[in-house]
């Protein structure tokens, strides 16, 4: 596995997205209003920015209150070659997924993600139709 980004779930998206251009002065790479998206280019491990409960939603956690600690604030991405496989060979040593393997068409990826020990989420992903 290979750390592609990380991803801070933010509770107030515009506010995040000027702190980290305006103040920090990172270059953005995508940004994306209606979805509420934005990539900075830090280097070869990416930040993304997405609101918490974007995030919520697509873990299937939406009903979980906002600010409550269970919530993750941030997401370790890791790129592997295929995403089925992968899910497959961690659930052999007993790991627990939140999901299962799926298409998010409108990221282009194929994901699932788990939890560290600690509730950390994880995301693993591989574009859909070949390597970026």
């Amino acid at each position: 596995m290979k750390l592609l980004q990380i991803r801070l779930l933010v509770k107030d998206f515009r506010k995040s997205v000027s702190f980290y251009k305006k103040h920090l002065e990172l270059p953005i790479s995508l940004y994306e209003e209606a979805m509420e998206y934005a990539l900075f280019d830090t280097g070869e491990t990416k930040i993304e920015l997405l609101p918490r409960n974007v995030m919520a939603r697509g873990v299937g956690e939406e009903n979980k209150p906002v600010d409550v600690e269970t919530q993750s604030s941030f997401l370790f991405q890791f790129k592997v070659e295929n995403v089925d496989k992968a899910y497959k060979h961690l659930r052999e040593k007993d790991i627990t997924f939140v999901n299962e393997p799926h298409d998010r068409t409108e990221w282009g990826a194929r994901i699932a993600h788990l939890r560290d020990p600690d509730g950390n989420l994880i995301e693993i992903y591989t574009m859909l139709g070949g390597d970026e």
